[in-house]
């Protein structure tokens, strides 16, 4: 990954601004939180992806937390080992689940 000159949240994307490209991630916004989705990355590019931008965040002083849709254990695993306090991860597919039982 370049380097991360800066992050923004615009229309529902977390976009990540690098030296010459961008990344653009889907992202929902709620309270105390934004949401994340990195579930089509594979383990390497999702750990690097959440490790480098939530330290920047932190950094920049953000003020919510991130949290990375993951797209399975072992990815969760892999960023949680770090223990990043701005910093939560779910799988998101068990989000997905839990949608789907609380409508029916």
């Amino acid at each position: 990954m370049n380097t991360i000159k800066n992050i923004k949240f615009s229309n529902d994307k977390f976009v990540v601004e690098m030296e010459k490209t961008s990344l653009n991630l889907d992202c929902k916004e709620q309270e105390d939180k934004y949401l994340i989705d990195i579930s089509d990355m594979n383990l390497i590019s999702a750990t690097k992806t959440a490790i480098f931008c939530s330290t920047f965040c932190f950094i920049k002083n953000f003020k919510k937390r991130l949290c990375w849709l993951v797209k399975d254990e072992e990815t969760k695993r892999a960023i949680s080992i770090l223990r990043l306090r701005n910093v939560e991860q779910q799988i998101k597919e068990q989000i997905q689940t839990k949608r789907t039982v609380l409508v029916s």
